[in-house]
């Protein structure tokens, strides 16, 4: 349940980390390795995980996946779906 908005964790080795319940919200992510970590209900919206792995990691839904900022370098498994479009986004 910790709070990581805007953090800087780019590079991270946070294999197997229990994320579950943490605010990544505007965190940057850039080529972290995420693998087998723990990601139950964690708030992803605008986290920046370009080249990241996330390979085998807990509880990821599509919904967090389609918040988050990703690119072809990111590293997820075949049953998260990204070809759903993607809201852009507006601010009010």
């Amino acid at each position: 349940m910790a709070d990581l908005t805007g953090a800087c964790l780019r590079d991270a080795r946070l294999t197997h980390a229990d994320l579950s319940a943490a605010n990544l919200t505007h965190a940057d992510l850039t080529n972290a390795d995420l693998s087998g970590a723990n990601l139950l209900v964690t708030d992803l919206y605008d986290t920046r995980l370009t080249g990241a792995s996330l390979l085998q990691a807990r509880n990821l839904t599509n919904e967090q996946i389609r918040g988050a900022i990703i690119d072809r370098y990111t590293r997820l498994d075949p049953g998260i779906d990204i070809t759903l479009p993607r809201v852009p986004r507006t601010t009010i």
